[in-house]
């Protein structure tokens, strides 16, 4: 997978995209910003590091930034989906003293993803109010900007909301254990030394069989996620 770019950065404050995807293939990706997934027609799984669950329509996960995640799904089947990126410090201007607009992010005790199940009506407004940030995002009109606030707004206030009111169950993880364990022991040890050698001393597997099963899940080679996760642990000291 030469072509693959695993750090998906974010050129603006904020990214709003509904489409239907024709889905090709997947990889493990991250972003230097939060993520908001909303699925409005499919029924797949999705892969946040060392988890995968099942998500229907209504589904709405909420992602922190520099978390390795994909969608997945078989080839050539399509979905629709909203997904939103919002960047830390744009965050920060749109909340107050009194409500952090961050806080669905930190819902979950691992701090790095939620998931949310959105009723009909909820799904209706969180579109409604996503095509009108889009437009918004898009325009040079006056106001545009004060609109785009507004709307972000909105949303946050209403994921948050839902957020607190909605108790969250455990997921059941439907990645093959082998792989999710490789994938905790990395984020155990990512400061020590890790290798092939040791990931199979370990789990007591060759290092091809263990190569295999994990680019099978991550779309992505051992050595790249190790690499990438170094280099996300870096950027979270330097900022």
């Amino acid at each position: 997978m030469k072509n693959e770019v695993l750090f998906d950065a974010l050129n603006d404050n904020i990214f709003c995209n509904h489409k239907i995807v024709t889905y090709k293939g997947t990889f493990y990706h991250y972003h230097d910003a939060y993520e908001l997934f909303l699925l409005l027609n499919g029924n797949d799984n999705y892969y946040i590091e060392s988890l995968e669950m099942q998500i229907e329509r209504g589904s709405l996960i909420l992602i922190s930034p520099y978390v390795f995640h994909c969608r997945g799904a078989f080839k050539g089947n399509s979905y629709e989906r909203i997904v939103l990126n919002i960047k830390e410090p744009y965050i920060k201007t749109i909340s107050s003293e009194k409500t952090n607009m961050a806080d669905c992010f930190f819902s979950h005790p691992s701090s790095k993803s939620s998931l949310l199940k959105l009723n009909e009506q909820q799904i209706t407004e969180f579109i409604i109010i996503a095509q009108r940030l889009s437009k918004e995002i898009e325009s040079n009109e006056y106001g545009s900007d004060i609109l785009v606030d507004s709307y972000m707004k909105q949303i946050l206030v209403m994921v948050n909301r839902i957020s607190k009111n909605q108790k969250i169950d455990c997921v059941t993880n439907l990645m093959p254990s082998l792989v999710s364990n490789v994938i905790a022991y990395i984020e155990e040890n990512i400061t020590e030394e890790i290798s092939l050698d040791i990931l199979s001393d370990c789990f007591h597997h060759n290092g091809t069989y263990l190569s295999r099963c994990f680019k099978n899940i991550t779309g992505i080679t051992l050595q790249q996620y190790i690499i990438q996760k170094r280099i996300t642990l870096a950027k979270k000291y330097l900022f």
